[in-house]
């Protein structure tokens, strides 16, 4: 199966896998070759992968390459997954000390916007959140390695 991430700004990954597992709203989803179609949007999070090969840019975790993205559009059909997204990190250059700080710094902007009410600046904020998030979970797990 091939999956392929891209950002904005650059292609992230491009190559084969064995299985995907992608965070969706209600839980996480596992993806195997010849899974049926599907076309979502997924929650910012964890997207987890299991490369064939052995050599990759990414950081390989237990077998594993984990990639913190935001908002993201996940396509399957089967033999491939193409997820674009608006942001993607596999390696972070901030600790969790600092990642905490922006997230209660991110906590403090939410409750501003829910006081004044408006909902795109809340949509906006709560996907920073998200990410943010994301990218805690994306440090923890480089440190547990």
């Amino acid at each position: 199966m091939h999956l392929k991430i891209t950002s904005l700004w650059w292609v992230v990954f491009d190559g084969d896998i064995s299985k995907a597992t992608l965070p969706t709203y209600d839980g996480e989803i596992t993806i195997l070759p010849g899974h049926q179609p599907l076309s979502s949007v997924i929650k910012a999070g964890i997207l987890t992968f299991v490369p064939t090969w052995e050599s990759t840019d990414l950081e390989i975790i237990d077998g594993k390459v984990h990639v913190s993205v935001s908002k993201w559009l996940v396509l399957i059909d089967g033999k491939q997954i193409v997820v674009t997204t608006s942001a993607a990190t596999s390696s972070l250059e901030e600790g969790v000390e600092v990642l905490e700080k922006m997230k209660k710094d991110m906590e403090e902007e939410l409750a501003k916007i829910k006081a004044d009410g408006n909902a795109s600046d809340l949509e906006l904020a709560i996907d920073n959140m998200d990410k943010i998030e994301a990218d805690i979970r994306l440090a923890k797990i480089g440190k547990i390695s």
